[in-house]
């Protein structure tokens, strides 16, 4: 991302801050004041936050009681918005990429400004419309989630979370040690790639172009596929 960019998307980022972490707080029963929010936000006090708050408390968007703040009913609608996208993020980074859970809250951190409606519910189907985010709280539900009659599988799952005698195509490669993408390789796990699970235990073994595979677990937990129906 180039710096111009940026610099044109920090105050948008610097809002929706300050309506994530009232969000978070009000789920939480906790009161936040101006001062407390900058604690939480580890802002300075020349960082402007307050600054901030006075545009949101002008918009409509926060109402200050004595003197904590209170997200407004607009401004409960627009942080929901980042709440979901930040949450939906983090089960991306930490579930599928598989990166630490500081590394996938601070990678969330960034991408929760930039999905738009469409990409966030893209997200979310992809990853089976998850209830929770990894810290265990709730991801507010979107409308392809609503328009669901019943839970929904992800549409893409390790190759061990296939059922023997099923078979999936090869969509991404996730493997928690980067030298591994070389060993996929030579397996013939590549992206594309349709592989038939055999067998789950003792060890997992599948069929890819008609030669049997033994793949150790740590590997079989990063591959990816996206089930399809059985043979």
């Amino acid at each position: 991302m180039s710096q111009d960019l940026l610099l044109v998307r920090q105050p948008t980022w610097a809002r929706e801050e300050v309506l994530e972490e009232l969000w978070t707080a009000q789920e939480a029963g906790v009161s936040l004041t101006i001062s407390a929010l900058a604690q939480r936000i580890h802002a300075g006090p020349s960082e402007g936050w307050g600054g901030v708050v006075q545009e949101l408390l002008e918009e409509g968007l926060v109402r200050l009681a004595g003197e904590t703040l209170y997200l407004t009913e607009e401004g409960l609608t627009q942080a929901r918005t980042v709440v979901r996208n930040h949450r939906l993020a983090e089960v991306l980074f930490f579930e599928v990429l598989q990166l630490p859970l500081r590394q996938s809250e601070s990678e969330a951190c960034r991408l929760e400004h930039l999905l738009s409606p469409e990409a966030a519910e893209a997200v979310c189907t992809f990853l089976g419309h998850p209830p929770v985010c990894p810290h265990g709280r709730p991801i507010p539900p979107g409308r392809c989630c609503q328009a669901l009659s019943r839970p929904q599988a992800p549409l893409l799952v390790p190759l061990a979370h296939l059922k023997p005698g099923q078979q999936g195509k090869v969509v991404l490669l996730a493997p928690r040690h980067r030298d591994r993408l070389e060993q996929l390789a030579d397996l013939g796990l590549t992206p594309g790639a349709v592989v038939h699970l055999r067998q789950k235990n003792p060890s997992v073994v599948v069929e890819v172009d008609r030669t049997l595979l033994a793949v150790e677990d740590e590997i079989a937990a990063g591959v990816y596929v996206r089930p399809l129906t059985e043979w």
